[in-house]
């Protein structure tokens, strides 16, 4: 019986020290698959960041802008200055903006997007010819509404913007859309670390600024788009970022 005891021991020894090495065999293996790995993960990592660096230098070199060449299709170009005054993290909004013939039979929808290192917005689509603005409408991007929870909103127009597009010709019109928002409401205590009870009293004190701020701004009959007239220096800058665009030797500027 004892022999048969230290037979089994001896036999289980040896199976065990078997699993030991098998177990540091397959370790070693696995950290040189993970040091392979990790050197060709780096190598791939490398590599695409290289190639990322390469398509970002060649967008960037041909992302200038081009207007296109004059022909049957396009005939005319025009230019509608925008300024831009952000100060808050980004707009949620654009404008369709409906620009008719004299006639009122044609005309398109041109969407404005407010941005503050664009000069202006422009259109190709039109043929030579007299032309008005007729409507705007401020819409809502996706996953945001407007003031009053709608996702659209007209805006007013005191008098309707009238200009005359002409045949291989840039036309500045003498208007310029204004997109603009209201400084930052100062203040803010940031809740991390507070009890039920502070943030409750901060959620209250953060209403009642708002609610503050709201009424200033009917005060001051604030609005997040107006229509003023261009002036000179901002039509100096605009003529000044024309110059950069490509194929705009081949057009007449007016």
């Amino acid at each position: 019986m004892k022999l048969c005891l230290d037979v089994d021991r001896e036999y289980f020894l040896q199976c065990r020290k078997k699993v030991i090495f098998h177990k540091e065999q397959q370790f070693s293996k696995g950290k040189i698959m993970y040091e392979k790995l990790n050197k060709y993960t780096g190598e791939i990592a490398g590599k695409s960041f290289l190639n990322l660096l390469v398509l970002t230098i060649l967008f960037l070199s041909g992302c200038a802008m081009k207007f296109p060449v004059p022909d049957e299709t396009n005939q005319t170009i025009l230019i509608i200055p925008v300024e831009t005054r952000q100060t808050l993290r980004h707009f949620v909004f654009t404008l369709d903006v409906s620009i008719k013939g004299s006639s009122g039979n044609e005309g398109i929808e041109h969407t404005v997007e407010p941005n503050p290192k664009m000069l202006f917005s422009y259109n190709t689509q039109l043929k030579p010819g007299k032309y008005k603005i007729t409507k705007m409408v401020m819409k809502a991007k996706p996953g945001f509404k407007l003031g009053g929870g709608v996702k659209q909103l007209r805006q007013s127009m005191k008098n309707k913007i009238e200009f005359e597009l002409q045949k291989g010709r840039v036309t500045i019109i003498d208007k310029m859309i204004l997109f603009q928002q209201p400084e930052a409401i100062k203040g803010k205590t940031k809740m991390r670390g507070m009890d039920a009870a502070e943030r409750e009293h901060e959620k209250i004190s953060r209403k009642k600024k708002r609610e503050a701020r709201k009424k200033e701004l009917r005060e001051k009959k604030f609005r997040s788009i107006e229509i003023v007239d261009l002036d000179e220096s901002f039509k100096a800058k605009i003529l000044e970022e024309l110059k950069e665009v490509e194929n705009i030797d081949q057009w007449k500027m007016e």
